[in-house]
């Protein structure tokens, strides 16, 4: 993949868990990175420490469209990763607001600004929320049905993005990545929750866990991305997802047992979400076959070296990734 080399590639919501690594892969391809950043993530600039004297940061939020103006005149990239958004889907019920002028008006924002600058592919990050609850497993051209504040408002973006390509013909890829997991994920979520509750033997609550999800390492996801870039048809979408279902009770007693067994989850004593999607299984055949892609990272192993990059967070005397 020597086809970055050198290129002026921007990637929103850089800071974020998935970002991040999709910077670390630009890096990789030696492209010529800039990392698009807000200061409301409570991580940042942790996740790019180290590599920040590789990348150029530009500071500025989508939702502002002049801040948008001005970071594409002044990069005038090639290649954009759109990844930056308000992604919590629990916590989108009560943000909704924040929903759709980050993740609606931020990427039309920052599609209008890139228009003058004859860019040659945008990768639009939608989510697997997206389909809701129909039936798995969920292919591209089959029904969606989202069902929460930040589901709506990712496909409400994904829509304008395939509404410009129509219109416009401007050179967008849609990707909508499944579950991801892996080392510097926010502490509120599954996987860390757990890891971290195991580590200090403290209490793990939990629901009875019957709702499965695809559970894909964070790199394999990233390399995703970057052959969504070089090998994406415009106008096209690509599930990127393992295709592996994995319950939250198995999840759960997965990552106990790798850890030793050091406490017992506590399966019922937390109520289902009122709108939860129970199965997630995604189809991404089309991604293998056009991208060129599929992961390469098994649940147990990326699991393993996620409890370890944990380990070692826990063993700092202060870090934004075990609070």
């Amino acid at each position: 993949m020597a086809e970055l080399t050198a290129v002026p590639v921007l990637v929103t919501g850089a800071t974020g868990f998935i970002g991040s690594h999709v910077v670390d892969a630009l890096l990789a391809l030696d492209a010529d990175v800039h990392a698009l950043t807000s200061t409301v993530s409570s991580v940042y600039p942790q996740r790019l420490l180290g590599v920040r004297d590789r990348v150029t940061l530009h500071e500025g939020s989508l939702a502002d469209r002049s801040a948008m103006d001005a970071v594409a005149e002044t990069v005038r990239p090639q290649v954009v990763f759109h990844l930056g958004a308000y992604t919590h889907v629990g916590k989108s019920w009560q943000r909704v607001d924040e929903c759709v002028q980050v993740n609606v008006q931020g990427t039309v924002n920052l599609l209008q600004a890139l228009a003058p600058f004859g860019y040659e592919k945008l990768v639009y990050t939608g989510t697997s929320e997206i389909y809701g609850d129909v039936e798995v497993p969920f292919r591209e051209d089959g029904p969606v049905n989202p069902i929460s504040p930040y589901a709506v408002s990712k496909y409400a973006g994904e829509s304008f993005c395939r509404m410009f390509h129509q219109g416009k013909g401007w050179p967008v890829v849609m990707v909508r990545p499944f579950n991801a997991y892996g080392p510097a994920q926010s502490p509120d979520r599954v996987v860390p929750e757990i890891i971290v509750r195991a580590l200090r033997g403290q209490p793990l609550l939990m629901t009875q866990g019957r709702q499965t999800r695809e559970l894909n390492y964070v790199t394999d996801l990233a390399r995703g991305f970057v052959a969504a870039a070089l090998h994406g048809q415009p106008g096209r979408l690509y599930n990127l997802g393992c295709g592996e279902e994995v319950s939250m009770r198995d999840l759960a007693q997965l990552l106990l047992r790798l850890m030793g067994d050091p406490i017992v989850a506590q399966f019922g004593a937390l109520p289902e979400r009122p709108t939860e999607i129970w199965r997630m299984h995604a189809d991404a055949s089309r991604a293998r076959a056009e991208l060129h892609w599929e992961p390469t990272v098994s649940l147990e192993e990326g699991l393993g070296r996620t409890i370890d990059w944990y380990k070692r967070e826990l063993g700092r005397d202060q870090s934004s990734f075990t609070v």
